[in-house]
């Protein structure tokens, strides 16, 4: 597979370096071929609104536009697509900080590259449920442990005043997809869920928010398994982090085809999608110049994912320390930002639906 235009210049460089290393008898190592790149991605059903950029890149010709090729599997939430990164299935970590970073540990070599996206979450409980967060003290509350929203949600929960959380409630620990039937049965008092699961609740008045993380207290991000970066090193993650800025430019354009297909693969409403698509930085509104998305992770968004680490270390949900910041690096989207500030991309107008 050719790379577009835009890489003209670069495949001509390599003709002739590839021509003169044949008038000299030399041969370059396979590596330096104008071959694609090959990723196989993972991202979950239920984690809006990043699962709309993942479905761009699904249905759109942005990674054959990069010269990568890709497959896809989804995934309920981050601890299942976590695991399959592990057990060599897929070769990226699409989660929030949680699964990620437990990920990240068990794979030498890897390494969280970029931020996706804003991910709205809170606490729900039944619409019988009177009082706050404090309240939940002796009540039943469904988690997804391996996520990042419970133990968020637990500091929560201690700061309104429920000390000892794990002495004081029962906490079931669920998968998303299960919340509501848990809920509605009246199986658990309360959950903490995020969009488009927490929407979803809300909406059919099966559970009220007693609590929202404010934005920026929960995000996406991604890592990919040292294997892959071993293989296509700086050179196939700025590749890659062009293709998700690019999707990211036109999912903001093309919002509601990407609410309908991540519709489909959700098996809810484009309604309910909409309210996390509003709560990204990037989404809630058409981006008019590609060159403003930013994929970097902040020292203070590290900090963050550092004190939940931390906090699960020391209510023995871990069994050792994780140094958060030794997992991140913002070297890659940093360059491939800068070459698309330089101009150095695709054509835009070259994007076309290929799948429906």
């Amino acid at each position: 597979m050719a790379w577009t235009t835009t890489y003209g210049t670069r495949r001509s460089l390599l003709g002739a370096a590839l021509g003169l290393a044949a008038g000299l008898g030399l041969s370059l190592p396979a590596a330096a071929a104008d071959e694609p790149i090959k990723v196989r991605i993972g991202y979950q059903s239920l984690y809006a609104a990043g699962g709309e950029i993942a479905e761009t890149l699904r249905h759109t010709n942005i990674l054959e536009l990069n010269g990568i090729e890709a497959e896809f599997r989804t995934f309920t939430f981050g601890g299942p697509l976590a695991e399959a990164a592990v057990a060599g299935d897929i070769d990226n970590v699409f989660a929030a900080d949680a699964p990620v970073l437990r990920a990240m540990a068990r794979l030498p070599g890897s390494k969280v590259l970029q931020f996706t996206h804003d991910a709205r979450f809170g606490i729900l409980v039944r619409p019988d449920f009177e009082g706050g967060l404090a309240d939940l003290r002796g009540k039943t509350l469904s988690a997804p442990f391996g996520t990042t929203t419970f133990p968020r949600a637990m500091k929560a929960i201690i700061a309104a005043g429920v000390e000892k959380p794990f002495q004081d409630m029962t906490l079931v620990n669920q998968d998303v997809a299960e919340q509501t039937s848990a809920i509605q049965g009246k199986l658990v008092d309360g959950v903490t869920t995020w969009d488009p699961t927490l929407e979803r609740l809300i909406q059919q008045k099966l559970a009220k928010p007693i609590w929202m993380a404010p934005r920026g207290e929960n995000m996406g991000m991604q890592g990919f398994t040292g294997k892959w970066l071993e293989k296509y090193g700086e050179a196939g993650a700025v590749r890659f982090l062009k293709a998700w800025i690019m999707a990211t430019w036109w999912t903001s354009n093309n919002i509601d085809q990407a609410h309908e297909w991540f519709g489909k693969t959700s098996r809810l409403p484009p309604d309910i999608l909409k309210i996390a698509s509003d709560f990204d930085r990037h989404l809630a509104k058409p981006i008019a110049d590609i060159k403003t998305v930013d994929l970097t992770l902040t020292d203070s968004d590290i900090a963050s994912t550092q004190g939940v680490m931390d906090f699960l270390l020391a209510n023995k949900l871990l069994n050792a320390k994780i140094d958060a910041k030794s997992y991140f690096d913002m070297g890659p989207a940093r360059k491939a930002q800068a070459e698309i500030a330089a101009g150095d991309f695709p054509d835009l107008a070259k994007i076309k639906v290929v799948t429906p």
